[in-house]
């Protein structure tokens, strides 16, 4: 070959570097011309965990597919490449990855659980996209600003484009909390299984109620109602114009003298409530903590915009959200009425959490780690009283922090901190940690990296935080670095959450689902080196394999409180009966689905490679019969496999949240799904040998318009049923 022809393939093979590397960020710029420009440097807000029931340890969504950026390894030469200021590269595999996990949670989760179409996740990304390359890359220089934003709209342009698959509609989507902060949200429903609020104030009114209840929370555009969807339908009060009339309900709260707007009527006990929170601020989901003494906390960590990390820390309990709410004024602060702790402060993190830390002076701390404190990006715990009024000296009106003095988590180097869900026990956290940041003295390392990136980030940390009370009055709470543990894992993995409560416990269970089955994995961080191990499952004398049906929709994992404790897994699945020959009309007047429920458990003091066992299963069939000819209401009209943005009553439930807890008279832990086409009667499961049996066959009304649910289940327990997908049967 000539020295003219080496030449010129050299500068041909350039020229292709350089259309490959700067035209995508070129057409991205001009279609996404005007994206939403921030400039606050605020980071974005987190995924996080909730709780929705009192023996509930942890809920594994993900649908077991792992949760990372799903790009392929060389997307990293199209993206900038270059070094911050501690001569580290931010790969985009890795820098987005807080961003990829949001995402993928959305496309799979996100319309089950809060009406987010394909739109409202990419959006998401895009913005979450951007804050972080921003924060990563310190803000060095201006232009450092443009290309992170020319980043964000290439990974936007990639996932439009490409992401229209992955997206799951009403035919896949399936209900999984995970936003702290909903904004883009217009309203979305979320139940939580909490105490009795009333049975021992008043045991012989109650005594038909179960010992467990469920609230139903709508919240439509930040306006919040609750429902107790499985109390008896009792009064709180019985009618009267008497100020002084308290119930021995209303007395058990605190309430001395009845408000105008509870005389001259009857409170139900099964009545739509208001829950009158601070207005002007986006409410997420409550948080469900069970404090030491087995009382329950509904506290809600409410933000006013995402350009700061002020929040409104509101705190309720079941009694009073059935009460009455109303305060004396429109403010964050205590001042605002005696019915509800409501205090603004100022978190320096967009997703706080609460906390309950043994032998504090005050029950409930709100918490938050963050790198946003110090401008050196040192890693922060930050705490303060949810409940002490707010004073106006002495920056009160913000958390107090405590920087890590371990050189693992200073100058930035814990950022990775914010990409999984953190735990959170009494007195303990505990976040993951993946590494985002890699150092590379040598150009050719470099573009040997950018081209072969690992796609699915495994090396990273795992952070457990103690927390023990303030060691001076209104000071943070004291919090110590106590491990770190690194590991090599991959994020096919994730999310990793704990199969148990007790503190020091750091065994984590994951799902992996391969294309025809999913697998339970044990990760135990207390080890050496930890590692990823299987867990048997153990039905009919046999080792079982799972179907891969029964990781889309989330998997429960409790902790009984009994005397002898046990570790349930509780798994669930749904299929529509769709007829493929045969078209979906306006005149369709039934809607069929079979719900399946399955429960392993074990000893919680076993050993870690004891198998779980099968306990109890069931397969239900639920037959919905409703009007023909009004297909624009969600409740009329059958499931289109050809518009799978048009929920339908059977999509609905198969989406569902699922509840577990003692709220049947059956004893033991019954099975819960929220009908939201039928809002004041779920379908219950209670609890009958091996199986499941529905607390009422029926529900619904004859009309008109008629609509009408029918639930008849009977036992699951052969190994080849879970084995494989459901089998339909004809309606």
């Amino acid at each position: 070959m000539s020295r003219k022809v080496v030449v010129w393939s050299i500068a041909l093979l350039a020229a292709a570097v350089l259309v490959l590397m700067y035209l995508p960020s070129f057409i991205t710029d001009s279609i996404y011309k005007n994206v939403d420009d921030i400039t606050d440097g605020e980071m974005p807000a987190t995924v996080t965990a909730f709780q929705s029931g009192p023996d509930v340890v942890s809920t594994i969504g993900g649908s077991g597919d792992g949760l990372n950026c799903s790009l392929p390894r060389w997307a990293n030469i199209l993206f900038d490449g270059g070094r911050d200021s501690d001569q580290k590269r931010h790969l985009i595999l890795q820098r987005f990855r807080q961003a990829c996990v949001f995402h993928d949670l959305c496309y799979r989760h996100g319309l089950a659980t809060y009406g987010y179409n394909q739109n409202d996740c990419d959006r998401i990304l895009q913005n979450a996209a951007f804050r972080l390359c921003v924060y990563i890359r310190n803000g060095i220089q201006e232009s450092s600003a443009a290309r992170c934003q020319s980043d964000s709209k290439m990974v936007l342009a990639g996932v439009g484009l490409g992401g229209y698959e992955a997206y799951r509609g009403w035919d896949r989507s399936t209900y999984f909390e995970f936003d702290s902060d909903p904004s883009r949200s217009n309203g979305f429903q979320v139940s939580r299984v909490v105490s009795h609020p009333f049975k021992a104030i008043a045991p012989a009114k109650y005594a038909s109620d179960p010992d467990q209840v469920i609230l139903m929370f709508e919240n439509l555009r930040s306006n919040l109602a609750v429902t107790c969807i499985t109390c008896a339908n009792v009064p709180v009060l019985e009618w009267t114009t008497d100020p002084n009339a308290v119930s021995a309900e209303l007395r058990s709260v605190g309430v001395t003298r009845l408000p105008d707007v509870l005389l001259r009527r009857v409170p139900m006990l099964t009545e739509t409530m208001p829950v009158w929170l601070p207005p002007r601020r986006r409410h997420a989901a409550p948080h469900l903590l069970v404090d030491g003494a087995g009382k329950d906390h509904l506290i809600w960590m409410s933000r006013n915009n995402p350009e700061n990390s002020v929040s409104c820390i509101v705190g309720a309990d079941a009694a009073r959200l059935l009460t009455n709410t109303l305060p004396t004024r429109d403010l964050c602060s205590v001042d605002a009425g005696p019915s509800l702790t409501r205090v603004e402060i100022d978190m320096f993190a967009s997703s706080p959490l609460p906390m309950e830390v043994p032998g504090s002076p005050d029950i409930i701390y709100a918490t938050s780690i963050s790198p946003q404190k110090t401008t050196e990006h040192h890693l922060s715990f930050c705490s303060r009283s949810a409940s002490r009024k707010v004073e106006e000296t002495g920056h009160d009106d913000q958390s107090k922090c405590i920087t890590f003095p371990e050189t693992e988590v200073r100058k930035g180097a814990a950022l990775g901190a914010f990409q999984n869900f953190p735990l959170v026990r009494p007195g303990q956290q505990i976040y993951f940690a993946r590494d985002i940041a890699q150092r590379t003295d040598s150009p050719l390392t470099a573009a040997w990296q950018r081209a072969f990136g690992n796609a699915f980030s495994p090396e990273g940390a795992l952070l457990v935080i103690d927390v023990a009370p303030p060691l001076a009055a209104k000071g943070p709470l004291a919090a110590k670095l106590k491990k770190i543990v690194r590991f090599d894992i991959d994020d096919r993995f994730d999310p990793m959450m704990p199969m148990t409560r007790k503190v020091d416990d750091l065994r984590f269970l994951s799902l992996e689902a391969t294309k025809t089955s999913v697998h339970l994995r044990m990760i135990d961080f207390a080890k050496h080196n930890p590692s990823v191990g299987n867990v048997q499952l153990m039905m009919s004398n046999g080792e079982v394999d799972l179907d891969r049906s029964w990781a889309e929709r989330p998997m429960v994992v409790l902790e009984t409180r009994d005397t002898r404790p046990r570790t349930k897994l509780v798994f669930s699945r749904g299929e529509i009966a769709v007829e493929a020959s045969k078209p979906v009309t306006s005149a369709a007047t039934t809607e069929a689905l079979t719900l399946q429920t399955l429960v392993f458990e074990r000893d919680a003091a076993a050993p870690s490679n004891t198998p779980f066992v099968k306990s109890a299963g069931a397969a239900c069939r639920i037959v919905y019969e409703f009007e023909p000819d009004r297909t624009d209401w969600p409740c009329y009209r059958a499931f289109d496999p050809d518009r799978t943005m048009r929920a339908s009553p059977a999509t609905r439930l198969q989406a569902s949240q699922m509840l577990v807890g003692r709220f049947t008279q059956a004893g033991g832990h019954g099975i819960a799904f929220p009908d939201l086409c039928l809002k004041s009667e779920p379908i219950i499961l209670a609890p009958q040998g091996t199986t499941f049996v529905p607390v009422s066959e029926t529900a619904g009304w004859q009309g008109p318009p008629r609509f009408q649910r029918t639930v008849k289940c009977e036992p699951l327990d052969a190994a080849a049923a879970v084995s494989r997908p459901i089998a339909q049967k004809a309606p």
